[in-house]
């Protein structure tokens, strides 16, 4: 008989990570997919479906932002609860640190569902973030972890964590970047008026930069003089512009704005931008993939594996030092060739292991 499997998502970068699982899921068992709807531009994310080659969900929730992140999770949980009685899955798969995975997880335990927690491990140790409470949270749900690298294993191994509960496995997010790449060609630059290795491109979304309106400015100054030397292309995320507006911010004219990316197009600026500058655990992996540096616009990150070899700058949260990084990348050519060179630590093949897990 085959098994019931329920995947919950809610917003674009879970998409993006578990599109590789996604086709294989609906291959191998009866495969519920479900959309919680906490990023809520439904056009948006139904281009991220189209461009990804995925099915759409059997269930949109629709849940929205309004009323802050305890609403927004409580609403997930009474309208996941009925679903998931009805459908008595073997399995609820849940990925990441997102209110959405959060909601799945406690659902799913309340009602004795087994839940895989993909991404597992993954800390920042920064416990005043919402996406480092989401994690470790769901990380003590989970009846099986699986962690991306050795240092996620470690980390969960130090919580207390069972063994006989983590896999290393790999990140399906390299899955997914390598598996899209090929959808997502030079020729896509055309439309923004940039040409390779002439542009850098941005993304700030997390609520530690866009809830505090100082660093918020502060971030939207450093953009600016980057953008100054060299065009400079920044996909405004939802979040990030009603905080704008909120805080009477303006985008400097010098920033070249733009509407929320499908995915395709987002990974065609990354893959051949000189290098990126983000606050997104998604992005710093995805440029590690294409092979581009990638500035990451925090104290801290959960992928500092990246950093340590080399890979990825943490750049921090003050003007002068973001744009003093990015000078030195924009003025030698060496410095850019010599990270492209150093070895990534990427793991590919989640997809495989997860999939062989949950079939057995």
């Amino acid at each position: 008989m085959t098994k019931r499997l329920v995947t919950i998502l809610g917003t674009r970068p879970e998409i993006v990570k578990f599109s590789p699982l996604l086709p294989r899921f609906d291959e191998r068992f009866e495969h519920v997919l479900i959309h919680t709807g906490q990023h809520y531009d439904e056009n948006m994310d139904a281009v991220f479906f189209d461009e990804l080659r995925l099915a759409r969900p059997r269930h949109s929730l629709g849940v929205g932002s309004a009323g802050g992140p305890g609403a927004q999770t409580g609403r997930m949980l009474e309208r996941l609860e009925p679903l998931l009685i009805e459908e008595r899955p073997a399995w609820v798969v849940v990925l990441g640190d997102t209110n959405s995975t959060l909601a799945g997880a406690l659902v799913a335990a309340k009602l004795g569902i087994p839940v895989a927690h993909v991404e597992a491990g993954c800390r920042s140790f920064n416990r005043t973030t919402p996406e480092e409470q989401n994690r470790v949270v769901v990380d003590h749900l989970a009846d099986v972890l699986f962690a991306p690298d050795v240092d996620a294993v470690h980390h969960l191994r130090a919580e207390g964590i069972a063994e006989g509960r983590i896999h290393e496995v790999g990140n399906t997010g390299l899955d997914a970047t390598r598996r899209t790449m090929a959808f997502a060609g030079a020729e896509r630059l055309e439309r923004f008026g940039v040409t390779p290795d002439a542009f850098v491109v941005a993304t700030v979304h997390r609520a530690e930069n866009t809830d505090d309106a100082a660093r918020l400015a502060g971030l939207m100054n450093a953009l600016a003089e980057i953008a100054r030397r060299i065009p400079l292309l920044f996909p405004m995320h939802p979040r990030t512009s009603a905080a704008l507006t909120r805080h009477g911010i303006a985008v400097p004219p010098e920033v070249r704005m733009l509407p929320p990316l499908g995915n395709l197009d987002f990974l065609a600026l990354l893959r051949f931008g000189m290098f990126s500058l983000s606050d997104s655990g998604g992005v710093q992996e995805e440029a590690a993939v294409v092979n581009r540096p990638c500035l990451i616009l925090r104290g801290e990150t959960e992928w500092i594996r990246l950093v340590d070899a080399g890979k990825n700058i943490l750049a921090g949260t003050q003007t002068a030092a973001i744009v003093g990084a990015a000078n030195r990348l924009i003025d030698s050519a060496d410095i850019r060739d010599t990270i492209r060179r150093k070895p990534a630590p990427l793991n590919f093949g989640a997809t495989d292991r997860i999939v062989a897990f949950l079939e057995r």
